[in-house]
């Protein structure tokens, strides 16, 4: 199995649809959420993210993103951090993108990794169009 499975929330897909057209403009990305809810417990491997989800299961961090580039002209790869004092004591597999209205974009699950002091998480999520 794939050791990440990311998806565009129905919330995300909604927002594109009527962007395309000019019925909304889209806000930006701007938070990241870190979680722990994105894998299988007894075999570790990523569970299929909730299309319908509106935060990131298990969440247990929440903060700005920390830059973005673009690979290809097509792809966004959106950066953020978990820093030595964040998030201790938890494995995270599940991260998403919230947009600066509050809503949930992207939505990713992996392979559980643990969390500690000692560690910095980064992470890139990677939204293609």
């Amino acid at each position: 199995m794939a050791d990440s499975i990311i998806i565009t929330t129905s919330k995300g897909r909604e927002k594109l649809a009527k962007a395309s057209v000019g019925a909304i403009t889209l806000p930006a990305i701007t938070q990241i959420g870190f979680g722990t809810g994105g894998h299988n417990i007894g075999t570790g491997e990523p569970t299929q993210p909730d299309p319908a989800a509106t935060v990131v299961p298990g969440e247990v961090v929440k903060k700005d993103i920390e830059s973005y580039t673009f690979p290809i002209a097509t792809t966004v790869s959106i950066l953020g951090i978990l820093d030595q004092s964040e998030g201790n004591g938890h494995s995270i597999s599940a991260y998403g993108l919230y947009d600066s209205a509050g809503d949930l974009i992207v939505l990713m699950h992996t392979v559980p990794s643990p969390k500690t002091a000692e560690t910095r998480f980064e992470r890139s999520i990677n939204n293609a169009f």
